[in-house]
């Protein structure tokens, strides 16, 4: 019976070098530029608000015209929109396999984390070694507390509340207030 997990690395996947190697890199020298751009250089304190949404509209991030915050952010894609009217608080992370929409008008707390993407279970159990995405989306009007976290392939209803260090691993109907981990609606 195999337990759990991910399967090791065999040798020859640990020590492959060539073509193949650099093949199965994730970046070439454009993505890593645009990568750059996504992450704390461009949302630094330093830098004046309007230069933090020029740098990761650049990037490839698509911010509406008045979102605010961007402070200290991790954009690991760039498949990535925030509505108009938007606060995102200082420390949010924004994972990269998947999309992620947000609507217009929704705030984020400091260090919300949203994940987009899951190591799915063979049927021995062993994790697969590369993520499977899933879209995020975040109605209009919404707020999340301080380091609620978004798992993969929910869907977050319009006016909804999250609150602070919640869990939310299935969507949440529109106008509901949820908490805990994982989270519930409570009203």
């Amino acid at each position: 019976m195999a337990t759990p997990g991910m399967r090791p690395l065999t040798e020859t996947e640990l020590t492959q070098h060539g073509p193949g190697a650099l093949k199965a890199s994730a970046f070439h020298a454009g993505d890593v530029v645009r990568w750059m751009a996504r992450v704390s250089p461009a949302t630094s304190f330093l830098l004046p608000l309007t230069v933090r949404r020029w740098l990761l509209r650049l990037a490839g991030v698509e911010i509406g015209a008045q979102v605010t915050g961007l402070k200290q952010c991790g954009f690991e894609t760039k498949r990535v929109s925030i509505g108009d009217g938007s606060f995102v608080n200082v420390g949010c992370w924004f994972e990269g396999a998947g999309r992620v929409d947000i609507g217009r008008n929704v705030f984020l707390g400091p260090q919300v984390m949203i994940i987009t993407s899951v190591h799915e279970l063979d049927e021995d159990g062993q994790a697969a070694r590369m993520p499977a995405p899933s879209q995020v989306s975040i109605g209009d009007r919404c707020w999340l507390g301080a380091r609620a976290t978004i798992m993969p392939g929910v869907t977050i209803g319009e006016g909804t509340i999250v609150g602070a260090g919640a869990v939310v691993t299935k969507d949440c109907k529109p106008g509901a207030v949820y908490a805990g981990v994982p989270a519930r609606q409570i009203r």
